[in-house]
């Protein structure tokens, strides 16, 4: 029953990719006018293919499959334009945030676990005032609209468990060092060089939540 799920939504996810693409390219040209297109839009399917696969695989027959399958295609389309522009927008990550809290308010209630929403505000909560000190103490270090999706990822991983909000926290900013060293060792940036690090958070995040998907609620079967 796994693989059949996991290919069924490695497909839905393609589909998907193919919809978020313009997506994508639009909202970029709109925030880098007179820019020539990168090109990375085209990677809006691949990627939604793949992440769907592996949320698929993760999570299995759950309640709250579907919340994490919508994580996983926002955060494609939200990484792809960070990297182009720098930039998260705003309606974006608060409708990530819209329906994630829908969906897993909805998966709380269908699987007996009604607390979890309260412990995935508290995790949403915890990501926010920890990223906002960031984003005061360290002006430019940490944009706004990573603190608010940070805030978006804190209630996807608190709902699971909240000791994972801390963690996908720690993996966001292991994997931001990597990749700017990765960057300074093949030349494509510098000490000074601004690096996004709403895709560090994205990777991170949802690197934590693959990785611990037995935290999560009973079983549709």
């Amino acid at each position: 029953m796994t693989g059949v799920l996991v290919a069924l939504c490695a497909v839905a996810g393609g589909a998907s990719g193919l919809l978020l693409r313009p997506v994508v390219d639009r909202v970029t040209a709109e925030r880098s006018p007179g820019r020539p297109p990168t090109g990375r839009s085209r990677l809006t399917a691949p990627l939604t293919a793949a992440l769907f696969g592996a949320t698929a695989w993760g999570f299995g027959w759950t309640w709250s499959l579907p919340a994490y399958l919508a994580l996983a295609a926002f955060l494609v389309v939200l990484t792809l334009i960070d990297v182009d522009t720098k930039t998260l927008p705003r309606r974006m990550v608060w409708a990530a945030g819209a329906t994630g809290v829908g969906l897993l308010a909805a998966a709380s209630v269908a699987a007996g676990e009604p607390e979890r929403i309260i412990v995935a505000a508290i995790g949403a909560t915890i990501a926010f005032v920890l990223l906002c000190a960031l984003h005061i103490l360290a002006p430019g270090g940490l944009g706004f609209g990573d603190v608010r999706l940070g805030a978006v990822l804190g209630w996807y991983l608190g709902w699971q468990s909240l000791p994972l909000v801390m963690t996908g926290l720690m993996a966001a900013f292991v994997v931001g060092a990597v990749i700017g060293v990765a960057l300074m060792a093949f030349g494509r940036a510098g000490r000074r060089t601004e690096v996004p690090f709403g895709p560090a958070l994205a990777i991170g995040a949802f690197l934590v939540l693959l990785a611990a998907p037995v935290a999560g609620p009973t079983p549709l079967f």
